[in-house]
């Protein structure tokens, strides 16, 4: 590609996880020229979550007006090949080690195997993938009232973006900064290992100063086989991640076989989803729950609504705003939810003691499943 050629495509999608794979598939599917920029030489890897992957019950049980969406309910039919460990049980620790069981309708991955699938399955609709190149800049030309859009392997412009970066939302950055209008809030640290060794069949999560505001996690993955990772507020941990992880799974006697890590955004949805001709979706919008850091349906289901709504301004003009729009009537409820118990969580949950006396005021069913399932606790007038 010459240095000053500029290619045009209809869409660009910034990163190829399951919400640009999404958005992008539902394009290419109704004929629509897409193009996904990846950063990562390999889709899905590292990967940056636990890696518990929700089935559509489970989907359809937290979020809105989803039940007749057949393009959606057929998206989450993943085949048996990616389905490691089924996930029909979760167990809450407090810190005391006194545990409460909760159902949960998911399973387990891996995500270079999940990804890839998702992404697959965009290629092959239509849409174009590129690995390795990650977006550097964002220049504005005004004469031709449109964007460039930097690369290391070359330069682009197009008709609609799509911001499925991740948690830092790349876009958003490149063009407001640090403005918390367009990008998400609260960012907390993560790591996480693969590790083997006699591990539980169920969702483990832990609460306590193991993870103080945060929580650490047990996703088996197969016998002998899991992901153990923590997830902590920053700078409520003294010391580095990793050697909290190498501790905590060495009092469990799980050896690791390798470590990897990442950033969640706990601060909800960001206020401004659509930018222009931009749209975040996923991670890139805030749309992870605070209360499990729960995100890959969000990415789904915002990757569709996003290609929907850029269809509809296609064929009917409608504005992308109704893309917003989409979102926060399904989960705008569910995400104020999270968001509501993650905060009690910072605001009182301080020390084993605290934690545990709260925990159990707050009981079961009442608080603690509610507030995992992204309910509105019944304690809250």
């Amino acid at each position: 590609m010459a240095v000053k050629s500029v290619e045009h495509r209809q869409v660009i999608v910034i990163g190829a996880g399951p919400a640009g794979a999404a958005c992008a598939q539902r394009l290419a599917e109704d004929g629509v020229d897409v193009l996904v920029l990846e950063r990562r030489t390999i889709i899905g890897n590292p990967a940056q979550c636990g890696e518990c992957i929700p089935n559509w019950g489970e989907v359809i049980g937290t979020f809105k007006h989803l039940e007749d969406h057949d393009w959606l309910e057929t998206y989450f039919d993943f085949p048996d090949r990616l389905r490691l460990h089924r996930l029909d049980n979760m167990r809450v620790f407090l810190p005391s080690g006194k545990s409460y069981d909760f159902a949960l309708d998911a399973f387990s991955g891996h995500r270079l195997q999940f990804d890839g699938y998702l992404a697959d399955k965009a290629v092959h609709a239509g849409a174009e993938i590129r690995v390795n190149t990650p977006l550097k800049r964002i220049q504005h030309q005004r004469k031709k009232n449109r964007d460039l859009l930097v690369t290391s392997e070359g330069r682009f412009s197009c008709d609609y973006l799509i911001d499925a970066s991740g948690s830092l939302a790349h876009v958003g950055r490149l063009r407001h900064g640090q403005d918390p209008a367009v990008r998400p809030d609260d960012q907390v640290p993560t790591i996480y290992a693969q590790v083997k060794g006699n591990v539980p069949e169920t969702f483990d999560v832990f609460l306590g100063s193991v993870a103080p505001s945060g929580y650490a996690w047990i996703i088996p993955k197969g016998p002998n086989f899991a992901n153990v990772g923590l997830g902590v507020r920053a700078g409520k941990l003294k010391g580095s991640l990793k050697d909290h992880l190498e501790q905590f799974c060495k009092d469990l006697d799980l050896e690791i076989l390798s470590i990897g890590g990442g950033w969640i955004p706990m601060g909800g949805p960001v206020r401004c989803m659509v930018d222009g001709n931009t749209l975040a979706v996923g991670d890139a919008a805030g749309l992870v729950m605070p209360s499990n850091g729960g995100g890959i349906s969000q990415a789904i289901i915002s990757g569709c609504f996003a290609a929907e709504s850029i269809l509809d301004n296609i064929n009917k003009g409608t504005p992308l705003s109704s893309y917003e729009d989409k979102v926060r009537a399904s989960m705008g409820r569910a995400l104020k939810n999270s968001l509501r118990s993650k905060n009690m969580g910072y605001a009182f949950m301080r020390g084993d003691v605290i934690t545990e006396l709260i925990l159990r005021v707050l009981g079961p069913i009442g608080g603690i499943k509610r507030a995992m399932e992204c309910e509105r606790p019944v304690w809250i007038l």
